[in-house]
């Protein structure tokens, strides 16, 4: 490693220990993620992937403060840097470096790089600083950079952590309710009221945190133009603007339901618009890249059910409330976010969730009625161990053998206990 002692440039050190000072008195709503300590021990550059609007820069804030409450860091060793005050600048490793001894001379740094994608040499300064022995955290934007880029331009020295939308238990650590082994019916009264709102506008932060159904449908439409502008539009040059927001509208109708491009390709054929199959196939590619789509494979065979990162956008579009389908989607992500891997079982029969790992079988729906009930657990009668059916809401108290009928309350609450 190399030490700048001696160095007289210290053009980062002001922005060093304004940036330390912040961290040291900022407030945080805790996520619920934990940051393992191995994770240091790795010798690996950590690059937060995420789906915009999730904070991640907040969670990046988190972390650093659980280390340094954990005594693993001083909060003199910190330097974070938001790159995008450096527009296309160069920066080179021994300023930065140099800028830190200016400051202290007992310390080893770590840097913290947010929106890395914005300075010109990103990918050497982050090399130099990590040959020399230095922990890095990194984040960027998808409308420049992709997670599968940053793997290939790095190789094996990244670890990558991704940053999910909240999930049950932050949200209600969001609207200041505290976590309970088991709640009381007017407790649940009140977290169902948040859910539905939730199941309408979304579970970014921004929009748990506000009020305003106006302000939501204002924060929902400022992610969706960034979202197809920069990330899609701009970073993959498309100049079919009708055909890839079709898909995005297609793809918002079947939440929740099975992929099929194909109708899209003949939909579009059928408007007389020219366009070659492969293009829709890889638009849907474009979508999954920017975190605004995700699909999930059937166990027995290739296909595949969607969801999406963001339902609220469904709004947007004036579709009519499908809260049905959110509600899956909903329960999809929690799962996304606890398991490794998520299947859906479709052969003659289908169950919404399989997850292997636990031998687990889940139906989701929203309203479980006499119209339903059978519906929703004869698939579940074939299967073997564990049977759940996951609800919203509930008209009736049904009983069936085998089969645990749960609210959606009592099961997300269970996978952090108290």
């Amino acid at each position: 490693m190399f030490f700048y002692l001696f160095t007289d440039n210290i053009v980062y050190s002001q922005l060093i220990k304004d940036n330390q000072e912040k961290i040291k008195i900022l407030s945080l709503k805790k996520r619920n993620y934990i940051f393992y300590d191995e994770i240091l021990k790795l010798n690996k550059i950590v690059s937060f992937i995420w789906p915009r609007r999730v904070w991640k820069t907040y969670l990046m804030f988190q972390f650093l403060k659980e280390l340094i409450e954990k005594w693993i860091y001083d909060i003199r060793q910190i330097v974070f840097i938001d790159f995008s005050i450096y527009s296309w600048e160069e920066i080179k490793a021994e300023d930065v470096v140099g800028s830190y001894y200016s400051l202290w001379f007992d310390k080893k740094p770590i840097f913290v790089f947010d929106e890395i994608q914005d300075i010109s040499n990103f990918q050497k300064l982050v090399l130099q600083l990590y040959t020399q022995g230095y922990q890095i955290f990194i984040s960027w934007s998808n409308s420049k950079l992709l997670s599968s880029e940053l793997v290939t331009e790095f190789r094996w020295r990244i670890y990558e952590y991704f940053v999910y939308p909240l999930d049950f238990d932050e949200i209600l650590e969001f609207q200041n309710i505290e976590k309970e082994k088991v709640y009381s019916t007017h407790k649940k009264w009140i977290i169902k009221n948040i859910f539905s709102d939730i199941l309408k506008y979304w579970n970014f932060p921004e929009l748990v945190l506000s009020k305003s159904e106006i302000v939501k449908s204002g924060i929902l439409k400022t992610y969706f133009d960034i979202l197809f502008y920069k990330d899609l539009i701009e970073r993959y040059k498309i100049d079919n603007e009708k055909a890839i927001r079709f898909l995005i509208k297609s793809l918002i109708l079947w939440n929740s339901k099975r992929l099929n491009l194909i109708n899209v390709y003949n939909s579009l054929k059928s408007q007389g618009l020219k366009i070659w199959k492969n293009t829709i196939y890889n638009y849907y590619e474009y979508l999954k890249n920017i975190f605004f789509v995700d699909d999930i494979e059937n166990f027995y065979k290739k296909t595949f059910n969607i969801y999406l990162y963001n339902f609220g956008f469904w709004s947007l579009f004036g579709y009519t409330d499908n809260k049905w389908q959110n509600f899956e989607n909903l329960i999809y992500l929690n799962l996304k976010k606890k398991y490794k891997k998520v299947f859906y079982k479709e052969n003659k029969l289908e169950i919404d969730f399989y997850i292997e790992d636990d031998n687990m079988n889940i139906q989701v729906c929203y309203e479980l009625n006499n119209n339903n009930i059978d519906r929703e657990v004869k698939p579940l009668l074939k299967q073997d161990w564990k049977k759940k059916i996951v609800y919203f809401n509930k008209v009736w108290d049904f009983n069936y053998e085998w089969v645990e009928i749960i609210d959606f309350i009592d099961f997300l609450n269970s996978f952090n206990k108290v």
